[in-house]
């Protein structure tokens, strides 16, 4: 990256001095999904109607089939997502720490870049964790509705929208701007539109509701789900990620109708999936299973071919390299993460034999206390290493012949799982200083607030 940089500045600096204008740098808007699950969609494969406008932008664009995530849960994700770094090298593996390295936000402000941001989550809304770092507006939208009896969870989408558009509509035209957004609309609690549940879903008289709170029980294995329940909970998610499709339809024609598509990247991923009972497990944040820990991601824009689909499996930590150079904007040194541009620049394309890692789980419990952080994960093509640091168990996967991991091959095959587990200590061990801010503590109503999301 470091060779790359020098030689696009030599490249200037010629073009420079021969009089030759520079190119003025596209905008980019990166579109954070909160807990959407790839294979819910059907540009993935699904095989109902969940997601038309997903898939018309996926096909104007390059879709990344097999993408691995950094952490199962919002906050450490969603700080790789902004640095391309794994969680330990950034240092936000949980609420006790504040972001301090350089993100996309304060990268694209300091060559010119207009940040603007709008989100809808406490993980990345309270600044305290400092995700908003570089962000010369942002917006919070509080996804929580206090009720009578409980707190739910309400869709915020079309008022994400709605500031989005107003900062587009504000912006300095001189200026190229950045723009993310986050969704939480597909999370839990399941508030979604009356018409879409009613195409999705069937008639349910079991206990469940859909809210978060209700289903921590089972994530705890205090209940189990029957199949019945769990039908009903991915019939609920589909009718949610349906009834998100369509305000996120609204922010693409509007970006489309005002001009900026021709000139604009556009990168729509998710932090993490969804746990649906496939390892009797609910939410998320524990596991690093692929209903978990597999994400999207789709890309359109200038120097993006459409009609495109990568296989190579790839991570998270990309994403911030990989718009860092579609945008001609200088990288931090040391990211973790490598330009999936190369998968149609380069002859080579992508690394197909690649060490991938995710971290910093959320909400373990162990001895009957909650722990966090003690399970890892490693990946080479399709071979898959879980590892749970306190009871010392691995599991081993071959997500080719078995991507619902129902066959752990640990016993069957113990020298492929020392090699694995060698390659994830030496990612464990390995020197780094995130220079995350330690904080003094989590208020009691932001505590209050963080256990209504599941945390």
């Amino acid at each position: 990256m470091k060779q790359r940089f020098l030689v696009a500045v030599a490249a200037l600096a010629l073009a420079a001095c021969s009089g030759e204008p520079e190119a003025p740098r596209p905008n980019v808007v990166l579109i954070s999904i909160d807990t959407l699950r790839p294979d819910f969609m059907g540009i993935y494969g699904h095989d109902r109607p969940t997601s038309p406008s997903l898939d018309r932008f996926a096909s104007q664009g390059t879709v990344f089939t097999d993408v691995t995530s950094a952490s199962p849960w919002t906050l450490p994700s969603h700080a790789s997502m902004l640095t391309g770094l794994y969680p330990s090298s950034h240092g936000v593996k949980n609420h006790d720490r504040q972001l301090t390295k350089d993100t996309l936000a304060t990268r694209f402000k300091r060559v010119g870049y207009e940040t603007l941001a709008v989100v809808n989550s406490h993980n990345i809304g309270d600044k305290r964790f400092g995700l908003l770092r570089g962000f010369e507006k942002s917006h919070y939208e509080s996804e929580m509705t206090v009720g009578a009896d409980q707190a739910l969870l309400v869709n915020q989408g079309t008022r994400i929208v709605q500031q989005a558009r107003k900062y587009l509509e504000e912006r300095d035209p001189e200026r190229p701007f950045f723009l993310f957004l986050h969704f939480y609309d597909v999370h839990t609690d399941f508030t979604p539109d009356a018409k879409w549940k009613l195409e999705f879903v069937e008639p349910y008289n079991g206990e469940l509701n859909g809210n978060t709170q209700q289903l921590v029980k089972y994530r705890s294995l205090e209940n189990e789900l029957s199949p019945e329940d769990v039908v009903w909970l991915e019939q609920m998610y589909e009718a949610e990620i349906r009834t998100f499709d369509e305000v996120l339809k609204r922010l693409l024609d509007f970006v489309d109708a005002s001009g900026l598509g021709k000139d604009t990247i556009v990168a729509i991923t998710s932090d993490h999936g969804e746990e649906y009972w496939e390892h009797h497990g609910t939410l998320h944040g524990r596991t690093y299973y692929q209903e978990v820990i597999r994400v999207p991601i789709l890309m359109r824009g200038p120097g993006i071919p459409a009609g495109k689909r990568v296989d190579t499996p790839v991570h998270l930590v990309d994403l911030p390299t990989t718009l860092f150079e579609l945008a001609r904007v200088p990288a931090p040194d040391g990211l973790d993460g490598i330009d999936l541009s190369q998968a149609w620049s380069s002859d080579a394309g992508l690394p197909a034999q690649r060490y991938l890692f995710a971290e910093a789980d959320h909400n373990n419990v162990w001895e009957g206390q909650d722990v966090s952080d003690v399970r890892r994960m490693i990946r080479i093509g399709d071979e898959k290493l879980c590892y749970d640091t306190l009871s010392g168990v691995k599991e081993l996967y071959d997500l080719a012949a078995d991507p619902l991991e129902q066959n752990d091959l640990a016993a069957a095959r113990p020298e492929r799982v020392d090699e694995l587990f060698a390659e994830l200590e030496r990612f464990m061990q390995r020197p780094v200083e995130s220079g995350a801010r330690v904080l003094d503590g989590v208020d009691e109503e932001l505590q209050a607030d963080l256990q209504r999301l599941g945390y």
